[in-house]
């Protein structure tokens, strides 16, 4: 889970997104995403930086320059993190560690003395 939160994390920002999808088009430069995006050169690495901790982006080197490409692998992850939630499992839920409410809601409401469709999970 905790990759994922990573993931998730650096993926949360609006220039971040703007790097991942010009990588996405083509193995690219820093320079080459400073100029498509207007924006320093250092602050393109500061998001490379938090791309590349996430394993969003890898790169690799051609002389005296670094060309980005996305990890897809990163994003099957997702992709079956997504289709987990569709499917609620215990092996997802054992995982991070989320206990649900019983789906006996009289049960649950007369022993906890309150409504648990309105407990947070």
């Amino acid at each position: 889970m905790n990759k994922l939160a990573k993931v998730f994390k650096a993926l949360s920002d609006e220039t971040r997104l703007k790097v991942l999808l010009l990588v996405s088009k083509r193995d690219i430069c820093q320079k080459g995403i400073s100029k498509y995006l207007g924006i320093t050169d250092s602050s393109v690495s500061q998001h490379i930086k938090i791309l590349k901790e996430a394993e969003i982006i890898t790169g690799y080197k051609e002389g005296y320059y670094v060309f980005y490409h996305v990890n897809k692998n990163v994003f099957d992850d997702c992709i079956a993190f997504f289709n987990s939630i569709e499917n609620i499992n215990s092996n997802i839920l054992e995982i991070s560690n989320i206990n649900l409410i019983s789906t006996d809601c009289t049960k649950n409401c007369k022993s906890i003395k309150k409504c648990c469709k309105r407990r947070e999970i």
